[in-house]
């Protein structure tokens, strides 16, 4: 749960940091919750559309809180806004703008079964890294016409180094 502005979830007219700049140091996904603490009777939360948030419309709210403490569920992505229901605070500043990341599916992987384990170690694999993709801001880079063929033997060599090492190294173990 996050208590609105840090602290106990006051919200009032005059906090000590700006609302919006909590929520930019907080990072909101779907399903959290929001925690407003304010005096019932005297002020309210209300969120509303951005046209509204905006211009601080208290006319029609998408959804009013006004029993003194209010927990709102962030249920869905995108952004969220809200407003004081006292029209006056709502032009001093409280207000507050909640962005709420998109939730990613990430598919488990397939559970496979670890072969048995043998006293030679395999040769550690050299898989270089993806490059970026390109973007506005990422300059294009060409490739050279053709790699120098002195790294490439220099893997290989490498690789069977290592190979003949793990095997006399298993033959001295079991000998």
């Amino acid at each position: 749960m996050f208590y609105v502005g840090g602290g106990n979830g006051d919200w009032v007219i005059n906090p000590n940091e700006s609302y919006n700049t909590w929520a930019a140091r907080n990072c909101f996904q779907v399903n959290d919750t929001l925690y407003f603490k304010y005096a019932k009777g005297s002020d309210s939360v209300q969120l509303v559309t951005k046209a509204d948030f905006e211009g601080c419309n208290i006319k029609n709210p998408l959804e009013k809180f006004d029993n003194g403490e209010a927990e709102v569920t962030l249920n869905r992505s995108g952004a969220f806004y809200f407003v004081s229901g006292d029209r006056y605070h709502c032009t001093k500043g409280q207000k507050l703008i909640v962005s709420v990341l998109a939730m990613r599916n990430h598919p488990n992987a397939p559970s496979t079964s670890q072969p048995p384990q043998s006293s030679v170690s395999p040769a550690p694999e050299m898989i270089p890294p993806s490059p970026p993709a390109p973007s506005e801001s990422t300059p294009t880079i060409k490739a050279p016409a053709s790699s120098p063929k002195n790294a490439a033997s220099g893997v290989a060599v490498t690789s069977v180094m290592t190979t003949v090492f793990n095997v006399a190294l298993a033959v001295l173990m079991f000998a």
